[in-house]
This record gives C-alpha cells, structure tokens and sequence, in this order.
C-alpha cells in the first residue's frame, strides 16, 4: 500500500505541470501567496479526482444529491482514497442527510437485519418466533369459537419524556385505553404515575370473540397492533378456562411463554 499521494503533471488553473508527493495519514497544511495554486492543487485537483472515483461507486439516486465536479487537467493520481471537503458553509438543508443516506449504506443494513435479525421479547431476553399478520391471525382463529381474545401492544416512554407525551402518542394511533402493570385504565382520565417508577404499558388494541368472520377485522387490527407496538403484539387469551384452552400450549412456540409477545414480520 502507498504511503504517499502522488500527483503527476498537474496543470490546473494556474498550475504548470506540477509533480507532487503528499505523506498520508498526516495532517498536511499548505500555505503560500494568494494565487500561488494551494486550493487548485487541494481542491480543484487532489478531491476532485477523489470525487470522481468516488461517485463511480455510489447508485445513480445517489449521485443526484451530490454536485459533480470536471474530471482535473492531470495525468494521474496514484494513491488516492475516497475523499471529502469540509468548507465553512452548508451543503445540504437537510440536517438527517448523512453518509449511511448517501451511499445507501443504511438501506442495505437494515434490509440485513431485516434478513437475519432474530427477535427478542421486549420484557425479557428470550428469543421469540416472527409471524406475519396473517399467521398471527390463523394461529388466534384456531381457538374454539367465544373465546375472547385481547390483542395489546407494548409501548415505551422515549426517554427524557414523561407517561402524559406517552399516553397521547398511544391516542394519536387510535387506541383509548392502555393496562398499566395489567390493570384496565381509559387514557381519557387523568392517569397519575410516579414519572422516575417504570411500568410496563400495554395498549389495547382491539377485543375479538372468536368466530370465522372476523378474519379480516382480525388481521387489520393485529397490523396496526404491530405498528404501534413497533413489531411487538401481546396476545392474551381472556376467557381460556371457559372454552377449555391450555393458555400454555396456545402460546407455545407462538411466543414468548412468559410475557405472551409475538413478534411481527422484521421490516
């Protein structure tokens, strides 16, 4: 691997035919007298023909949110990484554009973690199977007809946030009443928690009785129980000793077997 950035024959702007070698992995500083070639050699020269490569590897989306620079007057660059120019202005209005959005290095990563990420229950660090809504749903309609079936969507406070930014998010996203520690409450009352305890909050989503013509309400509702969950989805079974189910072996291999979370397809 070189050490050094070498240029050869350089004659940009005011540059005449230029040979230059630059040590890397040092802070290089070059000064002389106004119109002497410093920002024609470290601008116009060196980046943009590190530019140039560069944007041969990124998409052509990509390349529409990154100014291009002229290919440099020079006969070559050896030992050139790709490279970027820091300058006392704003180059983009968007305060979220970053490198990963720029290279499209975060799409690729979570189509990985999508592909290969294995889901753990929000409660307790046990491994818990994904199902999609549909799945979710057959495994629910294979109840006995009447058993009443509460779907529950498990929030978090974001932190530095108290339960009342909460409990209007969970309103926001069509839910009215929430079980704080298993206990029913209509998030219309005043609901008063002690902000530095933590509880474990649930959003009802929806209450079905089991029958065969709620198959698509069912799933409607396990989707939008999954997006306010952010993939997570309680199933709990309200009535199992009346139709005579084993709340146990309906959750096995379904869920986590002690917080009965199920865990929607990654996304």
């Amino acid at each position: 691997m070189r050490h050094t950035i070498a240029v050869k024959n350089a004659r940009e702007h005011n540059l005449k035919n230029i040979d230059v070698e630059i040590p890397r992995d040092r802070l290089v500083v070059m000064t002389g007298l106004s119109g002497s070639g410093k920002s024609s050699l470290a601008f116009d020269t060196i980046y943009a023909e590190g530019q140039r490569r560069f944007l041969e590897s990124l998409s052509a989306y990509a390349k529409r949110f990154v100014g291009q620079l002229k290919k440099p007057a020079v006969d070559v660059v050896f030992g050139l990484s790709p490279v970027i120019s820091l300058e006392q202005k704003t180059v983009t209005k968007n305060p979220r554009s970053t490198v990963g959005t720029m290279t499209d290095v975060s799409d690729y990563l979570r189509i990985r973690y999508a592909t290969i990420g294995t889901a753990h229950c929000p409660y307790c660090p046990d491994e818990i199977p994904t199902r999609t809504a549909h799945q979710i749903a057959e495994h629910v309609l294979a109840l006995p007809d009447g058993a009443v079936v509460e779907l529950r969507a498990p929030v978090f406070k974001i932190y530095g946030e108290d339960y009342g930014y909460l409990f209007d998010d969970v309103r926001a996203r069509g839910c009215r009443r929430v079980r704080v520690d298993g206990e029913l409450v209509s998030i219309s009352d005043a609901i008063e928690l002690d902000e530095g305890a933590t509880y474990r909050v649930e959003a009802v989503v929806d209450t079905f009785i089991v029958k065969r013509d709620v198959e698509k309400q069912l799933v409607v509702a396990i989707a939008n129980g999954l997006r306010t969950g952010e993939g997570f989805l309680h199933v709990a079974l309200l009535n199992a000793e009346a139709v005579g189910v084993d709340p146990a072996a309906f959750h096995r291999r379904f869920s986590c077997p002690d917080h009965h979370v199920v865990m929607g397809e990654p996304s």
